[in-house]
């Protein structure tokens, strides 16, 4: 909780910092698509999946705005369960048929664009290209079942004695970099955006199935979001 009013005071005060008059002040919120690519040793344990998120909006000046985001992902089928391990005892590899693996993460970010251009006032088509740089709180549980105890010491190996069930669930700090475009007309957006997430939590490694631990938890993000203004 102490995090949460830390960040929440930082917020205030950077806003109190920036004089903007009542006209120049505009509200914005949206919805958003991404697609998440995991690089780093989070690729060797999941693929590319799908994000979805909300986003409001507070512009600060004609070139610069605050941005509060929620998102939420979901990878399912992570690579270990096509993932053999070698027993020792007869050298021989064996996949766990029942292995199911996820990871959901819930974020919560405080994120600055800053425009190329300067935003103006009206219904003309704009085109503003603009460096975004974000931090905030990402919430993760890292969920894995079903894989064959691999410390068996007698022959034949028992494919009914399972590992227990493991997860990590942890809320890490995090911060992100990005490039995008948003495109706006009267009240309208369209928002694409590029960027790189760097989360500071880990993932335990998986020995036997030559898994090292994840630290830090990263991935690029190809977002295209749909704004209303006012």
């Amino acid at each position: 909780m102490n995090r949460y009013l830390m960040l929440n005071a930082w917020l205030l005060a950077l806003l109190i910092a920036v004089p903007v008059s009542a006209q120049e002040a505009r509200y914005g919120a949206g919805v958003f698509f991404n697609r998440s690519v995991p690089v780093l040793g989070f690729h060797d344990r999941y693929s590319a999946s799908q994000v979805y998120g909300a986003v409001l909006d507070y512009q600060v000046s004609s070139r610069a705005t605050m941005e509060f985001e929620y998102h939420h992902l979901t990878m399912d089928d992570g690579k270990i369960e096509g993932l053999a391990f070698t027993w020792p005892i007869d050298k021989q590899k064996y996949l766990s048929p029942d292995a199911n693996s996820r990871f959901n993460l819930n974020s919560f970010l405080i994120n600055a664009l800053a425009y190329l251009n300067t935003r103006k006032s009206g219904s003309d088509l704009q085109l503003l290209p603009y460096i975004a740089v974000g931090a905030g709180f990402y919430d993760y549980q890292d969920r894995i079942t079903g894989l064959i105890y691999p410390g068996q010491k007698e022959e034949p190996l028992n494919a009914d004695l399972m590992l227990d069930d493991r997860e990590d669930e942890h809320t890490a700090l995090g911060a992100n970099v990005g490039l995008g475009m948003t495109v706006v007309q009267g009240r309208f957006g369209l928002d694409i955006r590029g960027r790189y997430h760097m989360i500071l939590g880990d993932l335990r490694p998986m020995e036997a199935w030559d898994l090292p631990g994840v630290f830090p938890i990263a991935m690029f993000d190809f977002r295209t979001a749909f704004k209303l203004y006012w």
